[in-house]
């Protein structure tokens, strides 16, 4: 068997297919690493050359990427939406239930309550979600000869009625809002591939000016997140005002991150870790993010510490103000 040399691989491409947030790390990070190389090296035609080569791509992909994301932010909102009502099903179709039973002639176990509920509330609490929202109006269709001769099965059906309006309104709308997010994503994927192209072809660039040392070519790529990296969960101890470096990745904003701070000295309420997203091993430039001690482990997003720049702002670093010595533990998610 013919097997593809490995150097004609994209390797670019190939890591980030189908991973939108890898590419735009993979992105931000080499066009920062551009941009610095053309900034600190003036006299060096090549590294102007590349920069303004790829900063367009990188532009037109983070634009798309936004886009997409906004997108998926209203499908997200909406399916909540959805979400939401379904699990308040739960409880109006037991309120609809025992509000059908106090009316003569429909208590449970009669022909009536069983025309009424023939599978019990398994529509109602399982299956697909375009199912169970679909199953009120169902509900409302079949109470409504019994309305038709009963003001009390009429009452409960006017308020089937407007329940099943609100949520097909929340099923339709997102819906719709998928098929924006499908479209959009079609318009990321196509500025992914080009922008990883690029990417590679920046390689064979770098590879033709410095073939004779290559390890010069490494720092212009986010190796870690390129590669498979399975660290994510990271521990440490902080001695009394200590300012340690955490880790070194490549983030985006809405990356999530948990922080967990313990002792076994017994320490003040108020004592805390502050933790930063730095442009440098160490650094503090950024928002701080304070996490206590000994308190219920806290959840952020990358976006909290407020960077103007992940592709710099690289290094989490935590730094312990207090006489105390604390153990922090850092997970990835």
């Amino acid at each position: 068997m013919n097997l593809t040399w490995h150097y004609l691989v994209n390797q670019f491409l190939n890591a980030t297919k189908e991973n939108y947030k890898k590419a735009l790390k993979l992105s931000n990070y080499h066009d920062a690493y551009l941009f610095r190389m053309m900034t600190e090296n003036p006299g060096d035609p090549d590294w102007t050359t590349l920069y303004n080569r790829y900063h367009p791509f990188h532009l037109a992909f983070v634009s798309e990427y936004n886009k997409w994301k906004a997108a998926g932010g209203v499908q997200k909102g909406q399916t909540l939406n959805l979400d939401q009502y379904l699990v308040l099903l739960v409880s109006k179709i037991n309120k609809w239930d025992a509000q059908i039973q106090s009316v003569t002639g429909f208590e449970k176990g009669t022909v009536n309550y069983l025309t009424i509920f023939p599978q019990g509330y398994k529509p109602y609490n399982s299956g697909a979600k375009t199912a169970r929202a679909n199953s009120v109006s169902t509900l409302s269709e079949i109470l409504i000869p019994f309305a038709l001769a009963n003001p009390a099965i009429a009452t409960i059906k006017a308020e089937v009625d407007t329940f099943a309006s609100s949520i097909d309104t929340a099923r339709d709308t997102q819906e719709s809002a998928k098929g924006g997010t499908k479209q959009k994503s079609e318009e990321v994927e196509n500025k992914r591939v080009i922008t990883m192209t690029e990417q590679y072809r920046d390689l064979g660039f770098l590879i033709n000016k410095s073939a004779e040392d290559p390890e010069r070519i490494a720092p212009f790529f986010e190796l870690q997140v390129l590669r498979s990296h399975d660290q994510v969960l990271f521990t440490g101890t902080l001695d009394a005002n200590e300012n340690e470096a955490v880790l070194t990745h490549s983030f985006v904003a809405d990356d999530e991150l948990e922080f967990e701070i313990t002792t076994t000295e017994t320490v003040p309420a108020s004592t805390q870790v502050a933790f930063y997203l730095g442009s440098t091993a160490g650094g503090t430039d950024s928002n701080p993010v304070f996490v206590g001690v000994n308190q219920a482990k806290l959840k952020i997003q990358a976006a909290a510490f407020n960077v103007s720049d992940y592709g710099t702002h690289r290094f989490l670093t935590a730094v312990n103000n207090s006489t105390f010595e604390l153990h922090y533990k850092v997970e990835l998610l």
